[in-house]
């Protein structure tokens, strides 16, 4: 494709208004259950932390707020469903699923006989889990049969306890999934990091949204490394491309990491350079609430000061765990959070502090992500370490940004993003 302007390509989108939120979604109405309009929830921001506060209205329509779980269904050996009263997102309760040490996953379902179209719509999700610190979510769509699936995950690393919103992104199609025509929605909980102890996880508000026509990239580099400046930048200059740099200010100018100079001719190219605390081998939540919140607001400040104030709305996750207090933190001090997440990001964003990232050397798995952003008006945000000496080779790059390139997709920045929400 032809790339497009990446300013002109922002205001577009707001001149276009949301991606037509208010698009027709009968049938998503006729099957939500319960009687009466959906309930307003709330948004990604400080409101979300707890159960409670206020709710602004998101996009789009909620096919189900669980306030009857009638239609829902545990698979066989997959675990136990309950109606969850105590802090539920929105309304009066959510859906608990939990699975014991012994039960592989906690999985349920609800069928749809009349069929229910979901083409040209992204799927979002409140989640909410306790007793660990990671969790794995697939969201199938049967359509219209178990041979044909429209599958969607998403890894979620923190917090726990904490009320949380997922924009599923597509991971796998198998045969040739007819959206128009949903039979069965499918949800299931795994474990993910410890693979022992129970599942508890709560659920609430599945949200349809009309999805943009084109698919979003962002390319966020890690670490502060040289290489990023050295190797990376003359191959994006040369596609259009601006990215994202997570900055660790404290490994500034050491060995083989990018000096105050570099990362002045990063921003000078457009780049965002994003705040990412530095907490060396361990994870942030192991730090003091006082210590996490010193390292959070010193890495923004230390970007203010050096005229990135763009760049700081930004938050990437160190060692990606997020716990409780450090996600409080950094809603409170951030417009924008990213951490592994495994796959694509539906869009527009329900919950921009819950952005998900996956590794942008996976080869051909890189390469499908791409393409499920492209084809289904995805965001795709993809995560480099080193590239060149010790990491992805720089043909391997100046390749995956040809591929790129090629594809109905627009390369944004993280403010860009953040400005098409």
């Amino acid at each position: 494709m032809t790339n497009r302007n990446r300013r002109s390509f922002v205001t577009t989108v707001a001149a276009a208004g949301t991606f037509g939120l208010a698009g027709c979604l009968s049938r998503v109405r006729e099957w939500r259950s319960g009687s009466g309009e959906p309930t307003s929830v709330q948004s990604g921001d400080e409101t979300a932390a707890s159960g409670t506060g206020s709710r602004p209205d998101l996009p789009g329509e909620s096919i189900d707020h669980f306030e009857d779980l009638d239609g829902w269904t545990s698979l066989i050996d997959g675990g136990e469903l309950e109606a969850g009263t105590d802090d539920p997102y929105a309304g009066s309760q959510s859906a608990h699923l939990t699975a014991s040490e012994e039960t592989e996953y906690a999985a349920v379902y609800r069928s749809v006989p009349d069929g229910l179209d979901l083409s040209n719509k992204a799927l979002s999700l409140a989640v909410a889990f306790s007793g660990r610190d990671q969790l794995h979510l697939t969201l199938e769509l049967f359509a219209p049969n178990s041979r044909n699936v429209h599958a969607m995950q998403r890894t979620l690393t923190g917090p726990a306890d904490r009320w949380v919103r997922v924009d599923f992104g597509t991971d796998r199609i198998d045969a040739q999934p007819d959206l128009t025509d949903v039979r069965q929605i499918r949800l299931i909980a795994r474990r993910r990091g410890d693979s022992t102890g129970s599942i508890d996880c709560r659920v609430d508000d599945l949200r349809a949204v009309d999805r943009p026509e084109t698919g979003t990239v962002v390319l966020l580099f890690d670490g502060t490394l040289e290489s990023h400046h050295a190797n990376a930048l003359e191959y994006m200059e040369s596609y259009g491309f601006a990215g994202v740099e997570a900055v660790i200010p404290e490994a500034i100018d050491g060995g083989n990491r990018l000096s105050l100079e570099q990362l002045g001719e990063l921003d000078d190219a457009g780049w965002d350079l994003a705040s990412r605390p530095r907490t060396g081998s361990q994870f942030l939540h192991e730090f003091s609430p006082e210590q996490q919140e010193g390292m959070i607001q010193r890495t923004k400040m230390f970007l203010e000061e050096r005229g990135f104030e763009d760049g700081a709305k930004h938050f990437v996750t160190p060692r990606n765990v997020l716990g409780s207090t450090a996600n409080d933190l950094v809603r409170e001090y951030h417009e924008q959070a990213f951490r592994f997440g495994g796959g694509p990001n539906g869009l527009p964003l329900t919950d921009p502090h819950n952005v998900g990232f996956f590794a942008g050397d996976a080869g051909d798995e890189t390469k499908t992500y791409v393409d499920y952003a492209a084809e289904y008006g995805q965001l795709a945000v993809l995560h480099f370490e080193h590239i060149g000496e010790n990491g992805m080779s720089e043909r391997a790059f100046e390749a995956l940004l040809e591929y790129i390139d090629s594809r109905n997709v627009d390369v944004v920045t993280a403010t860009e993003l953040l400005e098409q929400s």
